[in-house]
């Protein structure tokens, strides 16, 4: 029995013990595996932690790109409304010549579109050797005058060479130190206003609270407004000198009008007195002249006696050069008759054809001893012209004269007659030695004899073509004439049509 006992339990010991061993197996497999799992946790935590940390990093860059991004949309915002803002000055002031009109567009709210708490704009008054300031946003009278006065004292403007971005959080040399000074801001643009002669002034803005600090890109800005304000100023200028040179220009225009017209009153009584005096005179000659020639042609009529032939030769020379006289008292007489409208036209309707029948049927037996060619030329249909007769002949009698005159033998002579408007024109051209073109405009003045071979041969008193042009003026009509030496001239005359 004690050995069954004996036997059982070392059974029971064997078996206990495997069983113990089994357990401390199993045990010590569970550790190992825990520990393995907690290895992997670890591993996994720390991986964790670490793309936690890589996200966090990348989170922090993303907020960083993103207050980046938001600062330069502000910036470009602020930029573009800026540019916006100068572009409607730029149209503003390109459309006024007005200084004050210019000097209104710089107010607060453009001002405050440009991206400035303060502006002041500083004009330098060259005459008064001090400054103005036209435009003062945010000073006060009492600031701006402090302003003009430091200004002054310390040659600020001098010193001033180039646009200047000051910040008093940053280091600053002698000018910007004065400047800060000055102007009482934080953080500000200095840039010049400079013409193509000199520097016009100066314009500040900038703010004046730390948080609010001013980059280049508003000194940029800056520096184009002053650009803008300095081509406004010199358009300004320009226009101002370009109306001063227009009133004194039509000041000018009205004293010389004003002496011109009294010139002419002058003239006019001069010329009547000529009128008058050559009148009388002519009216003094005439009697004489016709007591001349009534004796001497009854002398030479022999009423009184034989003459002798020497004394009849005489005597006809005296009435040949009466002759003449008598002719150049007439026109002077009709010259100034008709000059001072004492001749009154008997206007009625004339062919023109009719009457340039008549003068070639007179100027025939001239023409035919120099075997000059003659020819007219009359538009078809031409209509009839509103003229006196008389004068008419006159003139074509006159012109034709001059024409034979002075053409060679065996030249020519056209007439020509066309309808332009309401006038018929009426062209005498011939193909005699010219005139000068220094004499052209002359040959229409009393007593004007050009210098050629012709008149040094045969006298005349200078009187038949002025005549002539009073005679058409009387008509309402025009006379001119062209010519080229050594190849003829051409007198053209205007009449109304009937």
């Amino acid at each position: 029995m004690i050995a069954t006992l004996t036997l059982n339990i070392g059974t029971v010991f064997i078996v206990t013990s495997a069983l113990i061993v089994a357990a401390f197996g199993y045990l010590v497999g569970i550790t190992e595996r825990q520990k393995k799992a907690r290895e992997n946790l670890q591993r996994s935590l720390d991986k964790l932690k670490k793309a936690y940390n890589e996200l966090d990093e990348q989170a922090k860059i993303i907020v960083k790109k993103d207050l980046e991004l938001n600062k330069t949309q502000e910036e470009l915002d602020k930029k573009l409304s800026s540019l916006y803002a100068l572009h409607k000055f730029s149209q503003a002031i390109s459309s006024t010549f007005d200084r004050e009109k210019l000097f209104s567009q710089i107010d607060k709210s453009f001002i405050s579109e440009l991206g400035f708490y303060r502006g002041v704009l500083i004009l330098a008054d060259r005459e008064a050797k001090g400054f103005s300031i036209p435009v003062a946003v945010g000073y006060s009278r009492q600031e701006q005058e402090k302003i003009k006065k430091r200004l002054s004292e310390k040659d600020i403007l001098g010193k001033l060479k180039q646009p200047l971005l000051i910040d008093e959080s940053h280091l600053l040399d002698e000018i910007k130190k004065e400047l800060l000074q000055t102007f009482s801001l934080v953080s500000f643009c200095v840039v010049p206003i400079i013409s193509q002669e000199a520097k016009l002034g100066l314009i500040v803005a900038g703010n004046e609270l730390a948080y609010t600090r001013l980059t280049e890109a508003d000194l940029e800005m800056l520096s184009i407004l002053a650009s803008q304000i300095a081509s406004g100023l010199e358009n300004v200028r320009l226009y101002e000198e370009l109306w001063h040179s227009h009133q004194d220009l039509e000041q000018r225009v009205a004293q010389r009008t004003k002496e011109l017209a009294l010139a002419n009153e002058k003239l006019k009584k001069i010329d009547k007195l000529k009128s008058e005096f050559v009148s009388a005179v002519s009216h003094e000659l005439r009697t004489p002249l016709t007591s001349i020639k009534g004796y001497a042609s009854i002398l030479t009529g022999g009423k009184l006696g034989a003459v002798p032939a020497q004394a009849k030769e005489r005597l006809e020379k005296i009435n040949k050069h009466s002759d003449a006289l008598v002719k150049l008292v007439n026109d002077l007489l009709d010259g100034a008759r008709i000059e001072s409208g004492k001749v009154e036209m008997k206007l009625e309707k004339l062919n023109v054809k009719d009457a340039l029948d008549w003068v070639a049927d007179i100027m025939a037996p001239q023409m035919k001893e120099k075997k000059i060619e003659f020819t007219q030329e009359i538009t078809k249909g031409i209509p009839e012209c509103l003229a006196d007769s008389i004068q008419l002949g006159r003139v074509l009698t006159n012109l034709m004269g001059n024409a034979i005159k002075f053409t060679p033998e065996k030249g020519k002579i056209s007439i020509k007659v066309k309808q332009i408007k309401d006038f018929l024109q009426i062209d005498i051209r011939d193909s005699g030695i010219g005139i000068a073109e220094d004499e052209i405009a002359k040959v229409f003045e009393e007593f004007y004899r050009a210098d050629n071979e012709v008149n040094q041969k045969v006298k005349g008193t200078g009187l038949g073509l002025p005549l002539v042009k009073r005679i058409v003026q009387a008509h309402k009509g025009k006379i001119w004439v062209t010519s080229t030496l050594g190849k003829g001239t051409t007198f053209s005359f205007t009449l109304p049509k009937a």
